[in-house]
C-alpha cells in the first residue's frame, strides 16, 4: 500500500461519512434525529420523524456515496484489494461518521452501495430477495442479512464453477475476496447493531 492507496481510502471515509439521515431530516423536516430511541441515525429514523419522500432521498444517497467511494477507487487504479477495502471504509464512514461525532447508522444503505458496484448481478438478486422477505414479513434486518446470504451462496457457486460475476465497471478483485466482501460488511453491520443496543441508555425510549 503506497501513500496514492491511503488518499483514496481517506477520501471513501469521508464519502461514506456525509450524513445523508442528519441532513435530510434537518434541511425538510427541521427534525434532528441525532435523539433517536433506537440510538441508530438512519433512513428509518428519517421514515418515523420526516417522511417517506425524505426517506427515499436518503436511501438514495447512501447508497450513493458508498458506491461513488467505491468507483473512485476503480477509476484511480489501485489494486482491487484496495477497492474493496475503500468500500469498506466507506460503510465505516457511515457508520461511524466523523462529522456527526462518531455516529451513524447501522449501514444497510450503505453497505448495498459498496456491493452493487463490484458484485451487480448478484447484489441484484440479494436485493430482490430482501425486498419480497421485507414486504412479507416487515422484517428488515432479518431481510436484509438473507439477501446477504443469497449473495454469498450465489458468489460460492460462481467460484466452483470458475465464473467470475462482472462487476458494474472494469475492476475484477480475486474470487475468494469476493465470497469474504458481503461477510465482512455484514460483520460490520452486526458489530455496529451490538454497540448501540451496549450504548449508555439504550433502555430508554422517546416519543
Amino acid at each position: 500500500m503506497n501513500w496514492f492507496d491511503l488518499w483514496v481510502i481517506l477520501i471513501a471515509y469521508l464519502l461514506g461519512s456525509i450524513p445523508s439521515s442528519y441532513i435530510v431530516a434537518k434541511l425538510n423536516g427541521r427534525q434532528d434525529i441525532r435523539d433517536e430511541g433506537d440510538g441508530k441515525i438512519s433512513a428509518a429514523a428519517v421514515y418515523r420523524r420526516v417522511g417517506l419522500l425524505s426517506f427515499l432521498m436518503v436511501v438514495s444517497l447512501d447508497i450513493g456515496k458508498v458506491a461513488l467511494a467505491v468507483l473512485i477507487a476503480q477509476w484511480a487504479g489501485v489494486p482491487p484489494e484496495i477497492v474493496l477495502l475503500a468500500g469498506i471504509c466507506a460503510v465505516a464512514g457511515h457508520q461511524w461518521s466523523i462529522f456527526i461525532k462518531f455516529q451513524g447508522g447501522l449501514g444497510a444503505t450503505a453497505i448495498g452501495g459498496a456491493l452493487i458496484t463490484v458484485i451487480t448481478i448478484p447484489t441484484l438478486i440479494g436485493a430482490a430477495v430482501a425486498g419480497v422477505l421485507m414486504w412479507k414479513t416487515r422484517k428488515s434486518t432479518y431481510s436484509f442479512v438473507v439477501g446477504i446470504l443469497i449473495i454469498v451462496i450465489i458468489l460460492f457457486a460462481m467460484q466452483w464453477s470458475e465464473v467470475v460475476p462482472p462487476p458494474l465497471f472494469l475492476v475484477f478483485p480475486p474470487p475468494p475476496l469476493l465470497v469474504a466482501y458481503p461477510a465482512i460488511l455484514l460483520t460490520m453491520m452486526a458489530l455496529k447493531g451490538l454497540k448501540v443496543k451496549c450504548r449508555p441508555g439504550s433502555a430508554l425510549k422517546t416519543k
